[in-house]
């Protein structure tokens, strides 16, 4: 007991790459919603749900907690939402992650329109682990001591007084096998206590291993030369997993990794690519027309055996090109590589008046925001595209979605992949709606209409991808305070844009 105390000390996790907490922008059946999912930091933990329906409001509003690797028969009974009090249209509740993994947290909105369910997909790791009260410690030392002498007496009276007659007295055998008892029952207690200590430790090692207290897993990366193009070769979970180990990924948008790289220092070069893989844990991809220079290379995946969402994070080194002779391509581009150098244009900043970006071809994109933004509120991420004109244009699908939006700190300390529904990722989602379906199937093969849930749009929600849509709307909040810069991307025809824009964040 004493030494499985002694072995509860303080153990804290570093920054966390990333926003852990989840948003959904969407409609729930008939109603148009905004959900935010605050994910608690140890597990098990409370994750904190609020919906704010914008429209008919519901009678009703449930959350369950549905986990990737138990059935959902076994699934515990919704948490009924309370709606806040001097609001009219938010609900809010908590849900327990007891374990870690991935989940879906399934939301049912029922009221006089009818009835909706959406699942939104949640990674529950933890990301520290919480000190032990200095106080609490000495209290359970004392404890354990006070058991520890106290179950040696108590089988050392027992073995000198259990067998004499009452008012019998005590004499050298008695005291013999008293202390003889006390002997074995120290070495059996202290040998208990060796064993609860390698077990303590082995959990230990096992709970620190599931930590993401920063970027995971490990991710090495290295620029070559061939020919007139420049390939980044990435080397993903050589620590983790092993040099040999093929990492299971689910694609997500078609994709097994979406890789950001951002230019050190100026951010002046920014692209998103998709690797492919060349074998095991080897992934290449064929660079474009980028800057020379130092890159944060951020790397989107979503495991396939436990569904968990992570980035890979690390730098490299993008070199000139030194020779421009007219050789064929070593590598082909994927058709959905974007990328924008904006070296010597000035970059907007959200100041309280709607911030406006121009593109080399003379279109705009205005950022709608009003400062001062602040943490873990509404960042109000609105863009309007409009041509050179200044008319609004018709916005076409980039991978399934209107937009996709990257979101980096100025340290590198958060980094965050957003699209119109929200950060979450769609992979997962993938799962989870086939899992759901597969599980809620009738013996005749029918979905279950007692579980007739609502699939997200993964165009944006809304109807993003009908023609006239010229604005964008991402929902997200920041995590932290700082300075941050965001990447918004979107296409007109198949011209793939890039609008850059600054801000600062209060706390």
């Amino acid at each position: 007991m004493l030494v499985l105390v002694i072995a509860v000390l303080p153990w804290l996790g570093q920054a966390h790459v990333g926003s852990p907490d989840v948003f959904h922008d969407g409609e729930v059946g008939p109603y148009p919603v905004r959900i935010t999912i605050r994910m608690p930091t140890v597990v098990p933990g409370r994750a904190e749900i609020s919906v704010r329906v914008q429209g008919t409001q519901p009678e009703k509003v449930f959350f369950s907690p549905l986990f990737a690797r138990t059935s959902i028969t076994n699934a515990p009974p919704p948490d009924l939402g309370v709606l806040i009090e001097g609001e009219t249209n938010l609900y809010s509740g908590e849900l327990w992650l007891m374990s870690v993994g991935a989940y879906t947290i399934e939301i049912k909105l029922s009221g006089l329109l009818g009835t909706g369910k959406v699942q939104i997909p949640v990674s529950s790791v933890p990301l520290s682990q919480l000190p032990m009260p200095r106080f609490l410690g000495i209290i359970l030392v004392g404890l354990g001591v006070i058991l520890f002498f106290g179950g040696v007496a108590i089988v050392a009276a027992a073995a000198r007084e259990s067998v004499l007659a009452p008012g019998g007295v005590i004499g050298k055998i008695e005291r013999r096998k008293g202390r003889l008892a006390a002997g074995i029952t120290t070495v059996i207690l202290l040998l208990g206590l060796l064993g609860g200590r390698r077990w303590w430790n082995a959990d230990e090692a096992k709970f620190r291993t599931q930590l993401r207290g920063g970027a995971w897993p490990d991710l090495k990366a290295a620029v070559r030369v061939e020919g007139t193009q420049r390939i980044l070769r990435l080397t993903l979970g050589e620590v983790a997993f092993g040099s040999a180990y093929s990492v299971p990924l689910i694609p997500d948008h078609g994709k097994l990794l979406h890789l950001f790289l951002i230019r050190e220092g100026t951010q002046d070069g920014f692209a998103h690519l998709h690797p492919v893989r060349k074998g095991g844990n080897i992934f290449d991809v064929a660079l474009p027309a980028l800057p020379p220079g130092r890159y944060k290379v951020l790397c989107d995946l979503t495991m396939e055996g436990s569904v968990l969402s992570s980035t890979a994070t690390n730098s490299v080194e993008v070199p000139t090109l030194a020779t421009q002779a007219t050789l064929a391509e070593v590598m082909k581009p994927d058709p959905d590589d974007s990328w924008a150098v904006y070296a010597g244009i000035p970059v907007p900043k959200n100041s309280g008046v709607a911030a406006v970006y121009r593109l080399l071809d003379g279109s705009q994109v205005e950022w709608k925001a009003t400062a001062p933004i602040r943490v873990r509120q509404d960042a109000g991420l609105n863009f309007e595209v409009r041509n050179p004109s200044g008319q609004p244009v018709d916005l076409s699908p980039y991978m399934g979605m209107l937009s996709h939006a990257a979101i980096l700190r100025s340290d590198g300390g958060v980094f965050s992949h957003l699209h119109p529904t929200g950060n979450y990722s769609m992979a997962a989602q993938a799962f989870f709606d086939k899992k759901l379906e597969r599980e809620t199937r009738t013996v005749d093969g029918a979905v279950a209409p007692m579980v007739d849930h609502s699939k997200m749009d993964h165009s944006g929600g809304h109807a993003k991808h009908k023609s006239g849509v010229s604005s964008i709307s991402l929902p997200y909040e920041f995590p932290t305070a700082g300075d941050y810069r965001i990447w918004v991307q979107f296409k007109v025809g198949d011209q793939v844009q890039t609008a850059v824009f600054d801000t600062t964040v209060a706390d």
